[in-house]
């Protein structure tokens, strides 16, 4: 296994400079990523003077998930958002929005590619359903880079350590990415984790004696982290569709549609994505729905974690637009590998809303056993 390793390191070494490879040159033949938020808050204030105005009992039910799939030949993605407010004293709204893709490569090793897709919306303000389906073209891939910003992560952690002397070479993050990309192969993680050791300890760069019980540790924990994703990439569409049904309760249209979607990473601690879509009938300037959103995430260091979100949206009817803005932040702060504190501050304003909303929610969890 050793010698097998060494060769792979050494033909790897000829072709690739002595620099780590930046993370969005890494190409992966499967890109499948998928996230699940949800959310519940509840609040009830019973006025002790008998003021009815200023009783409280609301709640807010959020869920949001994406899913992306891609391979050299075809793609698809998925997304669902909902959001519901209840209140028993006040107005209670719900939206929901749900998208479907699917694309056809023209070449596998080429990014232009055909689609078809299918959008459902729905919403308190909305007189009936609305159901749209839409056919095109685009341009662009995204590629997932998790498996080297893993890779990155564990050569960062030794050498933050002292476990290693100097950074691992650009060939041995290669291999270690190829390893850790194929997890799928092994039998087990202990199956990984032995072959990871290997590649790591035939650098060169390790500290005599090898890596010990704590070094294995880490790295076991940062293979493990499932919810650690890094992908890079992007992607444009046109399209001309069909509304099936109406959400104003008008007549059926043909819809002129858009969108983009965008991924940088420029190190395993950062992820920046933007997205957005535009569609409408052939008067886009009367009427027409526009999403876009973005989000930053930073690990600024092992025990602390922040991300930022923002969306917007903007309906448009009879050239009266109405629009919806929403700002988000997360801090999660990690002083112990059995604790959590979570910050969440959330700003949300909506066209009926006399001001901003303000939500604030502090979590701590301890795992005593």
């Amino acid at each position: 296994m050793r010698g097998g390793i060494a060769v792979l390191v050494g033909l790897l070494g000829l072709a690739l400079a002595a620099q780590a490879v930046p993370l969005c040159d890494y190409r992966s033949p499967l890109t499948d990523l998928s996230n699940l938020v949800m959310s519940f808050s509840y609040e009830y204030v019973n006025d002790p003077y008998g003021a009815k105005e200023r009783d409280v009992n609301a709640g807010r039910f959020v869920v949001d998930y994406k899913r992306l799939y891609d391979t050299a030949e075809y793609g698809f993605d998925v997304g669902v958002a909902n959001q519901l407010d209840i209140s028993l004293l006040d107005v209670s709204s719900y939206s929901t929005v749900a998208d479907g893709n699917y694309k056809r490569y023209l070449t596998s090793d080429g990014d232009a590619f055909a689609f078809a897709g299918a959008s459902v919306r729905s919403s308190s303000s909305y007189s009936s359903l609305g159901v749209s389906v839409d056919l095109g073209l685009g341009l662009g891939r995204f590629n997932d880079v998790t498996p080297l910003a893993i890779a990155t992560r564990i050569d960062e952690d030794l050498v933050r350590r002292g476990r290693l002397t100097d950074h691992l070479r650009a060939a041995d993050l290669q291999i270690l990415a190829y390893e850790i990309g194929s997890r799928q192969t092994y039998l087990s993680l202990g199956d990984l984790l032995a072959v990871v050791q290997e590649i790591i300890e035939s650098s060169g760069f390790v500290r005599p004696g090898g890596l010990d019980a704590l070094d294995l540790s880490k790295i076991t924990s940062l293979l493990q982290d499932e919810g650690f994703t890094r992908y890079c990439g992007w992607d444009g569409k046109l399209g001309i569709g069909y509304e099936i049904l109406d959400p104003s309760g008008g007549t059926n249209d043909l819809l002129v549609t858009a969108a983009f979607n965008y991924a940088l990473t420029t190190g395993p601690d950062v992820q920046l994505l933007l997205g957005g879509s535009l569609s409408g009938p052939p008067s886009l300037f009367t009427t027409n729905r526009i999403d876009m959103d973005a989000e930053y995430d930073y690990i600024v260091s092992e025990f602390l974690n922040v991300k930022a979100t923002y969306a917007f949206s903007r309906e448009t009817w009879a050239g009266i637009p109405t629009d919806a803005h929403r700002i988000g932040l997360n801090l999660v702060l990690t002083p112990l590998n059995t604790a959590d504190v979570t910050l969440t501050m959330s700003l949300e304003q909506r066209p009926y809303y006399l001001e901003w909303s303000v939500d604030i929610r502090l979590g701590i969890s301890i795992q005593l056993l």
